[in-house]
C-alpha cells in the first residue's frame, strides 16, 4: 500500500490520508498509478452526476470538463503544455529538451491548450448527460496504466527524474501489471458499457501513441511526456465518448 499512497500524494491534489514515502518503492508507486486513476475517475463521475442532479446543464458540463485537470492539481496538463512547446518548436533535439524543462509558457503551449479546451468542452456538450458512469471511472485509470508502463519500460531522458530508477536493476513485474490492468479495464468497459466502452480503449491506444511519438521526437521518456500522453489520451477518449453516446 505504500506505493499507492506515494502515488496519491504525488499525482493527486486531494490530501492523502496516509503520509508514506520510500524511494526504493518508486516502481510500485508507478504500478499503483492506475488505481490513483480510479480515484480521479470517481471524483470525475461524482462531479458529473452532481451537476446532472442539480440540472446545471452547460455550466455543469464545463465543470465536468475541468474536473480531471483540477483533481490532479494540473500536473499532467503542465506536461502537455511543456511537450507542446518543445515538440512544436522544431528545433534540434538538444534545444527541444531545454525547452521541455523551461518553466516558461510559450505560444505553442497556449495554442494547444486552447484547442484542447475547445474540443474537451465541445465533446461534453455533444455527450450531454448520457455518458456511462463506468466509462468515466475507467478512462483515467487506463490512461495512467499505459503511461506508467511506458515510464517503467522506456529509457528516460537524461534530465528525467526517473533516470536514477532506470539505472537500477528492476523486475519487469510492474510493467506487466500495468499493461494487464489496462487490458482488463478496457475489456470490462466494452463488456459493461457497450459502445461507449470503446472510449476507454481509445484512451489506452492514444496514450501509448502519444508517448511513442513524443519519445521519438525527444529521444527518451520523462514525467512531462507521461503527463502529456495522459492528457491527450483522455481528450481523444472524450471525443470517442461524444460520438458513441450520440449513436
Amino acid at each position: 500500500m505504500t506505493g499507492f499512497f506515494m502515488a496519491w500524494s504525488m499525482f493527486l491534489a486531494i490530501p492523502c490520508p496516509v503520509k508514506k514515502w520510500d524511494d526504493a518503492k518508486r516502481p510500485q508507486m508507478l504500478a499503483a498509478l492506475p488505481f490513483v486513476g480510479l480515484v480521479a475517475g470517481a471524483v470525475w463521475l461524482a462531479v458529473y452526476k452532481l451537476c446532472d442532479v442539480l440540472s446545471l446543464k452547460v455550466i455543469g458540463l464545463a465543470l465536468t470538463a475541468a474536473a480531471p485537470w483540477i483533481v490532479t492539481g494540473f500536473m499532467h496538463l503542465d506536461g502537455f503544455l511543456d511537450c507542446a512547446d518543445a515538440v512544436l518548436s522544431f528545433r534540434d533535439r538538444e534545444r527541444r529538451i531545454e525547452i521541455l524543462k523551461d518553466s516558461h509558457v510559450g505560444s505553442f503551449a497556449v495554442i494547444c491548450m486552447s484547442i484542447l479546451a475547445i474540443f474537451t468542452f465541445a465533446a461534453w456538450v455533444q455527450t450531454g448527460y448520457r455518458a456511462n458512469l463506468f466509462v468515466l471511472l475507467l478512462i483515467p485509470a487506463v490512461s495512467r496504466a499505459m503511461a506508467a508502463a511506458c515510464v517503467l519500460g522506456f529509457k528516460p531522458l537524461g534530465t528525467s527524474s526517473y533516470k536514477k530508477m532506470s539505472e537500477e536493476k528492476r523486475s519487469k513485474g510492474p510493467i506487466v501489471f500495468c499493461i494487464m490492468t489496462a487490458v482488463v479495464f478496457c475489456a470490462a468497459a466494452v463488456l459493461l458499457a457497450g459502445l461507449q466502452g470503446i472510449a476507454v480503449l481509445v484512451s489506452a491506444v492514444c496514450t501509448l501513441l502519444t508517448v511513442l511519438r513524443i519519445r521519438a521526437n525527444l529521444g527518451g521518456m520523462s514525467g512531462d511526456i507521461s503527463g502529456c500522453a495522459i492528457t491527450t489520451g483522455e481528450a481523444f477518449a472524450l471525443i470517442a465518448l461524444a460520438i458513441t453516446a450520440s449513436v
